[in-house]
């Protein structure tokens, strides 16, 4: 249930899925899909996706700061669109993510810190930790393992900055994660 107060909006039933690229968040969400979980696709990989697509200027290497503030853009817009939604809705990376994003390139993060403070997602986020044998580049993640095991590390700090309580998943394979992740949302069970 969403609870809006004049300076903060928070949405109980949406749940954020973070940790370091490459860490098999989005393979955990693909197997919790055909159960008919509720979720939302990470918002960095589909800008990448997009902008590669046709040579646009909003990736990393181009115009960090375009693909930031695109990222911030697309996190809000997704956050407002499931904000009021009455079953558990996982997102995959919210918007203290966007927040790392800022940092990680050396730009300022103000806007995404106040958007990530006034919008606040269920205060138990779910981390998977990187884990170097199942961590692969491909066309959108660019990163070595040593920069994504760091950038995960980014990402723990901005959620814990913020007051979230980061429970981290344990290793193991994607079904036994997702019966973990399963297990701690209301109404939902791993069977």
């Amino acid at each position: 249930m969403n609870n809006c107060f004049a300076s903060k909006c928070i949405a109980d039933n949406c749940f954020v899925l973070t940790g370091a690229p490459g860490s098999g968040k989005t393979t955990l969400l693909e197997g919790l899909r055909p159960l008919g979980q509720p979720m939302v696709a990470e918002p960095a990989r589909q800008i990448l996706a997009e902008q590669r697509s046709f040579g646009g200027r909003a990736v990393p290497e181009r115009d960090p700061g375009l693909f930031v503030e695109l990222l911030l853009s697309r996190a809000l817009y997704e956050y407002r669109r499931h904000a009021d939604s009455r079953r558990p809705v996982l997102f995959d990376r919210g918007l203290p993510d966007v927040i790392a994003y800022a940092r990680l390139f050396g730009l300022p993060d103000s806007g995404a810190l106040a958007a990530a403070r006034r919008h606040r997602y269920n205060p138990r986020v779910f981390l998977l930790p990187a884990q170097e044998g199942i961590y692969r580049q491909d066309d959108e993640r660019k990163m070595t393992f040593a920069e994504a095991h760091a950038f995960g590390e980014i990402i723990r700090q901005a959620y814990e900055e913020l007051g979230y309580a980061v429970v981290e998943l344990p290793e193991g394979m994607p079904d036994e994660r997702a019966g973990a992740l399963l297990a701690q949302l209301p109404g939902q069970s791993s069977s």
